[in-house]
Order: C-alpha cells, then sequence, then structure tokens
C-alpha cells in the first residue's frame, strides 16, 4: 500500500510578513500608542479592550482606549477626564464623507457625551428643574462639535471585476467601526454611573468621551453641488450618526482623523478640557451645591437607578 506524501502548505517569508502587518492595522495601533504615551501628552491608554455589544451579547474588541485627567479645583480630587474611544483603519482606499454646513451646529454641543458629577446643575431661574452641564457651560461656544461641517453619508471605492471603473460602496468594516464606537460610548458612560460609590463628601468627578477613527489612508471632503461634486483632501472629518437606543433616536459626533493629524486633534480637546475645567472653577459655589443635592438625592438608589437620578435624562 503506497501512502501519500503529505500536503506541503506554503509557509511565509518575513518580507511578506512585514508588508501584510504593514497593509492591517495592528501596527497603526501600536504608533497611536507612541504618540498618547508621551510624557507631553500622558494618557493612561488600553489597547484592545473588551466591550459587550448591546445587541448580541458578544464581546467586541475596542482598539484604543485612552484617558487624560485634567484638574478644575478649587479642591485637590476635583478631576474632569477625557476618555478617548479610538477605532484604527488602515483603509486601502480613501474614504470620502458628504460634509455640508449644518442648519443647527450651535445645538451639537448636545451630542457631548459624558457621565459623573455633576452631570447637571439646578436651573437658577427655575429652582426645581435642571440643566445639562453642557448648555449650562455654554460648550456650543467653545467645543469642536458646534463647528465646520458636518457629514452624515461616507463611502469608500471599489473597482468592478475584470473593468477599469470604480464604484462608490459601503464598506461594512467601516460602518462596523462607527457603530462599535457608539456601542463603547454608551458602554463607558453607563458603567461609570452604576459603578459609582458615593462617599461622605463628593469631588467633580467626570469623564467626556471622545468617540474617534484614525484613518492610515486618505480622507475626502466630499461637496456635492447641484450637478456635480467636488473633493479635496481632508485631514479631520465630523461624521455625526444616528442610531436607535432602548427605542429612542440618539446622535452621537465621531471624528475621523488621518494618522498625521492626531497630534493636532489632541491639542483641540485637551484645549477644550482645560477651557471646561476653568469654567467650572470659576463657578464652584454653583457646581458644589449641585454635587450635593445630586448626592443627596442618588445615593440610595440601586445601580440601575442611579443614572436617571444623577442626569437629567
Amino acid at each position: 500500500m503506497t501512502m501519500n506524501a503529505p500536503k506541503a502548505f506554503p509557509r511565509i517569508t518575513r518580507p511578506q510578513a512585514k508588508q501584510a502587518l504593514l497593509r492591517s492595522g495592528y501596527i497603526l495601533e501600536s504608533r497611536l500608542e507612541t504618540v498618547l504615551l508621551k510624557p507631553d501628552r500622558a494618557y493612561y491608554v488600553e489597547a484592545n479592550s473588551a466591550i459587550p455589544d448591546a445587541d448580541t451579547g458578544k464581546s467586541l474588541e475596542l482598539d484604543i482606549y485612552a484617558m487624560t485627567a485634567t484638574h478644575t479645583g478649587p479642591e485637590t480630587q476635583d478631576l474632569i477626564f477625557g476618555v478617548l474611544l479610538i477605532e484604527c483603519v488602515n483603509n486601502p482606499q480613501a474614504i470620502a464623507f458628504i460634509t455640508k454646513q449644518p442648519q443647527l451646529a450651535f445645538l451639537h454641543h448636545q451630542e457631548v457625551k459624558f457621565a459623573g458629577l455633576p452631570a447637571k446643575i439646578p436651573d437658577k431661574d427655575e429652582p426645581d428643574s435642571w440643566q445639562t452641564l453642557p448648555d449650562y457651560l455654554q460648550m456650543n461656544k467653545y467645543h469642536h462639535y458646534c463647528k465646520g461641517r458636518v457629514a452624515t453619508q461616507f463611502c469608500s471605492f471599489q473597482q468592478k471585476k475584470g473593468k477599469q471603473e470604480w464604484m462608490a460602496t459601503h464598506d461594512e468594516a467601516h460602518f462596523e467601526s462607527f457603530r462599535k464606537l457608539c456601542t463603547a460610548v454608551d458602554y463607558f458612560a453607563d458603567r461609570h454611573f452604576k459603578k459609582w460609590v458615593f462617599e461622605d463628601h463628593e469631588n467633580v468627578n467626570l469623564e467626556f468621551y471622545y468617540p474617534l477613527v484614525v484613518l492610515q489612508g486618505d480622507l475626502l471632503d466630499v461637496r456635492a453641488s447641484a450637478k456635480s461634486c467636488s473633493l479635496r483632501p481632508a485631514h479631520h472629518i465630523q461624521y455625526r450618526r444616528s442610531t436607535i437606543v432602548s427605542g429612542e433616536e440618539q446622535n452621537y459626533q465621531i471624528d475621523v482623523v488621518t494618522e498625521q493629524f492626531l497630534p493636532t486633534y489632541l491639542d483641540i480637546i485637551e484645549g477644550e478640557l482645560s477651557k471646561t475645567a476653568r469654567l467650572l472653577r470659576r463657578r464652584h459655589v454653583a457646581v458644589r451645591d449641585a454635587i450635593d443635592r445630586i448626592a443627596e438625592q442618588a445615593s440610595g438608589l440601586p445601580p440601575e437607578d442611579r443614572r436617571a437620578a444623577m442626569t437629567t435624562e
């Protein structure tokens, strides 16, 4: 009886492995970590954090979770945290976003996602009512969500089989990255509220969430006209995504940047956090009153009811 020789499987060479890695997003993640960990930035960074998928219950993997702290005073433990939720995309073809001037840009501060104390402030004109923190601080005057053009549509490009013609197409991997970021925002905000342990004295403790896609490839800003469109290279696009959460519409503003623009983007959000910290410090009497009132109302509640008592939701 003759035996067939075992089938030989091809083995990748080191140059081929290197090229495969460079085409992937793995090396991009590593480079972004290096930027975030620089001494002048000093973010706390976690790569490949697991988060639950609210739709399926399965585990999702967020590429990078990064956090920075800003002291807001007047007490030593009064802090706000900037939380970057990052998806890394190595796009061989450009991703194009159809942008426009939003009609209600001055209201986009309502899409700022945050959690903690104080998430709301008593309305001085109506003592029994509350204002959201972005309304109270008038974030519409300084937050980048309220500036510039916004996209609600995007696409990439694929060559038709056997033809020279290209077509605009919706890449499912890109769509999944945006969906994952929205899921991550909701997960970390909800976790921050539910895990809260009230102490005898509470300090300012706020997390501001920045969902972010970083591209290794090209980014295009598409501006439509009556009969045509113009395309221009871009480094930063704001993408506005609407989805249904628990039966209600929720809007998310997601930043899309090129890898080269990341340091400039970090300057933008760190400037916003510094401005927020200064405003909270200047108004520390109202902030202190809000913290005490919220703590009194929410401290005895079970975790599942805590968020509603700590916010205007």
